[in-house]
C-alpha cells in the first residue's frame, strides 16, 4: 500500500485480487457487501475442513439464521452472566503468581483464556493434561490453517505443497472434533447457562430454525478456535506494550488504584477509561488480523473504479490502522488517541471487530474478558 495506494489490483494465478487501505472504500465495501453484491462464500471450501458449517463459515442463507439465533446471546447484557467465570478464572490465575519469579505471560493468557471459554462453552473444567493437549492441538490447526486456505483459494486442491503442515494439521483437527464429539453430547441437554446449552435450545423466530448436534459441533470448533486466539493474543500484546510503556503503564495502574478496593464487575468497567483507551490502542497497534476478506459476486463501482465480478477484495485492516494519513505518528503506541479529545477520523479508521453484516459476534465478551483479566493482574502486579 505505501508502494501502490490505497486500493492496488492484480492477479495470481489467474485469480483477480484488490487490497484496499481506504476507511471510506472500506465503508462502501461493507455497504455493498450488505445489499448482496459481494459475499464471502468463496471461502467455504476452503475453510469446510475445519469450521464445517459453522457460522464462521457457512453460506449465506444459512449465516443469517444462525447469526439471528447468536446476536441476541451475545449482546454486551447477556455476556455479563459469564463475568463470575472470568472472575473467578483470572483470580486463580493472580493466584498462582504470588512468590514466581518469572512467568511466561505468553503461555499463561492462552491457558487462561481456553479455560474460560471452554467453561463458558461447556461449562466444565479441564485438568492441566488435558488443556495442555487442547491448547498444542489448537495452535497446530492454526499454524496449518493458512497456507491450506490460500493454496485452496489461489492454487486449487493443492494441499500436497505442505506436507508436514497438512499432516499435522489433520492429526489435530481430528484430536479437537474427538473432544468435542465426546463432551458436546454431555452438556447441551443440561440446565445452567453454558453456551452450548443455550445454542441447542435457541430457534430462529422467524424461521423455526434451530442448530442441529451435527451444526453445534462445528460451532463449538469455530468458537474454541477462533475465540481464544483473537482474545489471548490481544492480552499478550497489550502488557508486552505497556512493559516497553512505563509511563503508560504507570497511568493505567494509577488508574486501577483509584477503585482497587471496589468489586469487579461489569457494571463499573466504564471507570476504567485509560486502560480501555490502552487496549483499543493495542488493537489498533496489533489487530486481531492482518486482513479481511470477501468476493465480487457481480460488478461493482468502488471508489469511482470498476471491480470485476470474480475479484478477491481483501480489506486491509493492519495497513489501515498503521496508516500515516489517517493516524498521527501510527508506529506510536498512544492510547490518549482513544481516551481524550479523539481524532476526527473516518468510520472505518479503526475495526479490529470488523464490520458490516459480519461484525464479530463474541466482540462484548472479549472485551469484558480482556478487561476484568487487566484489571485484576494490575491490581495486584507491576
Amino acid at each position: 500500500h505505501q508502494r501502490h495506494g490505497n486500493l492496488v489490483a492484480g492477479t495470481f494465478f489467474n485469480k483477480k485480487f484488490l487490497f484496499v487501505a481506504d476507511p471510506e472504500a472500506i465503508e462502501e465495501i461493507f455497504s455493498l457487501e450488505a445489499k448482496g453484491f459481494l459475499n464471502r462464500d468463496m471461502l467455504y471450501q476452503a475453510k469446510k475442513t475445519l469450521f464445517g458449517d459453522g457460522i464462521i463459515n457457512s453460506k449465506t442463507e444459512l449465516w443469517v439464521k444462525q447469526r439471528r439465533i447468536m446476536q441476541p446471546i451475545f449482546s454486551k447484557d447477556m455476556v455479563k452472566e459469564w463475568e463470575a467465570i472470568i472472575l473467578e478464572e483470572a483470580n486463580l490465575l493472580k493466584t498462582q503468581f504470588k512468590g514466581a519469579l518469572k512467568v511466561n505471560l505468553t503461555s499463561d493468557f492462552r491457558f487462561l483464556v481456553q479455560s474460560i471459554f471452554i467453561k463458558i462453552l461447556l461449562g466444565i473444567s479441564l485438568e492441566f493434561r488435558e488443556r495442555k493437549a487442547l491448547r498444542i492441538s489448537i495452535e497446530h490447526i492454526s499454524q496449518g490453517l493458512v497456507p491450506l486456505m490460500l493454496s485452496e483459494v489461489f492454487i486449487g486442491k493443492a494441499k500436497w505443497l505442505y506436507p508436514f503442515i497438512n499432516k499435522r494439521f489433520f492429526l489435530a483437527l481430528a484430536q479437537l472434533k474427538k473432544f468435542i464429539g465426546e463432551v458436546l453430547p454431555q452438556v447441551i441437554n443440561q440446565p445452567g447457562h453454558n453456551l452450548a446449552s443455550i445454542l441447542f435450545q435457541a430457534t430462529d423466530k422467524n424461521s423455526d430454525f434451530r442448530l442441529t448436534e451435527a451444526l453445534l459441533q462445528d460451532e463449538a470448533v469455530g468458537f474454541l478456535f477462533a475465540g481464544q486466539d483473537t482474545t489471548a493474543n490481544t492480552l499478550i500484546w497489550f502488557f508486552y506494550l505497556i512493559g516497553w510503556h512505563p509511563e503508560i503503564h504507570q497511568k493505567i495502574s494509577e488508574e486501577i488504584a483509584q477503585f482497587k478496593n471496589e468489586p469487579l464487575h461489569s457494571g463499573v468497567l466504564s471507570q476504567y477509561r485509560y486502560t480501555r483507551a490502552a487496549l483499543n490502542e493495542t488493537l489498533r497497534v496489533y489487530p486481531p488480523t492482518e486482513a479481511l476478506a470477501t468476493q465480487v459476486i457481480d460488478d461493482i463501482m468502488i471508489s469511482g473504479q470498476r471491480i470485476a465480478k470474480g475479484t478477491l477484495v481483501f480489506l486491509s485492516l493492519y495497513a489501515v490502522h498503521h496508516h500515516p494519513l489517517v493516524w498521527s505518528q501510527p508506529e506510536t503506541f498512544n492510547p490518549e488517541r482513544f481516551y481524550s479529545d479523539p481524532e476526527e477520523r473516518p468510520k472505518y479508521a479503526f475495526f479490529p471487530w470488523g464490520g458490516g453484516l459480519h461484525n464479530c459476534l463474541g466482540r462484548h465478551l472479549a472485551e469484558l474478558e480482556m478487561m476484568i483479566i487487566i484489571i485484576t493482574l494490575l491490581r495486584e502486579y507491576r
